[in-house]
């Protein structure tokens, strides 16, 4: 346990300040975090883990007292107004700390506020923002089905006209927070969407205690205090004033711009836990005696670690690159997009780099290095895998 708060802390204290992109406030916030992180998640993940019911919601009632959620909600709701900063901010103290390899992205689902704030009615916002801010308000996307994750178009989830409502019946997996969320955001063709073609899909507000909605948590191979979840949606009845946008524009409009803000916080947030991965093991190596003398000592150990170190060296440029874009306006799909590729597969690289030099050890479900593994083998897989992310790369250079 000393040395991986020794290595959280030289994490913590790297790729953090950027002069003209962060101000004293995003510092401040920052701060926040990390004593947040500090008190309430890592005393607490290994218990949550054993209890197998993924992170509890008076994680997110404590962030809300403390101002961690919520923060792009305008002042006219209650709200700080911050921009997509304070989001960043937020995952990478998530991702500096064992316990966010524990969690998963768990209050990372905030990111569906801006999806409120951008594209909700006046009265959308009023319902939902208050309890957004105080925590009792858990978000989370459904996209991803059974028979349709990169393939977004091929959704069959379906909300059919009934006078003045919709009635979805359907399938959403693999959501982050989606099994204690309370506030789901649902993807589903309309009649009208169907006859519209290919794409044309409608995002729709529902109150997970609409009757006809059944939720479970789902068993993951890492992150295993997580809230991933599945819902199920059996004849669901929500008024048309719960749509999102307009009809049919789900993608094309609504969340055109969240994929690029959401590429960008998992690669901020993949690199702080790649950098926390290599402090862990850099101390590791250093106390760890084989053969008479510490790993460290061996030509093979440093050579890896120059390697990791390297990488780490250019991701910090690449972050700072993505934030300086970010905060000019200037962030494009295509930037973004490289960014989640490069980012998922490196992390990875590193976690498995990382836990081979802690040998044994490494494989104990107990050692911090195989909770940063187990979570970062989805780096490449959520968010968009990296074989999509190949593909739309790919069509730019036609």
């Amino acid at each position: 346990m000393v040395v991986t708060k020794i290595a959280a802390e030289k994490t913590a204290q790297t790729g953090t300040s950027l002069e003209g992109v962060f101000s004293e406030e995003h510092e401040l916030f920052r701060e926040t975090c990390r004593r947040f992180f500090e008190k309430e998640l890592e005393p607490n993940y290994i218990r949550w883990e054993k209890e197998g019911q993924g992170t509890p919601a008076e994680f997110w009632r404590k962030a809300g007292e403390v101002g961690l959620v919520g923060m792009s909600v305008p002042a006219e709701y209650g709200g700080p107004g911050g921009d997509f900063l304070y989001n960043i901010i937020q995952n990478e103290e998530l991702g500096r700390f064992v316990g966010g390899a524990s969690v998963g992205a768990a209050i990372a689902t905030d990111v569906m506020t801006n999806i409120l704030v951008e594209h909700g009615t006046h009265e959308q916002k009023q319902r939902w923002c208050p309890g957004i801010l105080e925590g009792s308000v858990i978000q989370a996307l459904g996209l991803t089905e059974p028979g349709s994750g990169s393939d977004v178009a091929s959704i069959q989830t379906r909300a059919r006209k009934a006078g003045g409502d919709f009635i979805i019946n359907g399938n959403k997996c693999y959501m982050s927070s989606g099994a204690k969320a309370n506030l789901l955001y649902i993807i589903a063709k309309t009649d009208d969407d169907l006859q519209r073609g290919r794409g044309a899909m409608t995002l729709f507000l529902v109150d997970t205690k609409t009757p006809g909605i059944t939720q479970r948590r789902m068993d993951t191979l890492g992150m295993r205090a997580s809230s991933t979840g599945e819902a199920f949606f059996t004849d669901v009845r929500v008024p048309a004033d719960c749509m999102v946008g307009n009809e049919g524009e789900a993608l094309r409009g609504v969340l055109k711009g969240t994929f690029t803000l959401d590429r960008t916080l998992i690669s901020t947030r993949a690199l702080a836990s790649a950098e926390l991965a290599f402090n862990l093991t850099l101390e590791y190596v250093k106390n760890r005696k084989v053969f008479g003398q510490a790993v460290f000592d061996f030509q093979n150990t440093q050579f890896k670690l120059a390697e990791m170190k390297t990488e780490l060296v250019a991701g910090a440029a690449f972050r700072e690159s993505l934030l300086r874009q970010l905060v000019a306006g200037r962030l494009d799909v295509l930037t973004a997009t490289t960014a989640k590729l490069w980012f998922s597969e490196m992390t990875y690289r590193i976690a498995d780099t990382c836990l081979q030099l802690h040998g044994g050890f490494g494989y104990m479900t107990e050692s911090a290095i195989s909770r940063l593994y187990t979570a970062a083998r989805v780096e490449p897989i959520y968010g968009g895998t990296s074989e999509i992310q190949k593909v739309n790369i790919a069509k730019s250079l036609r």
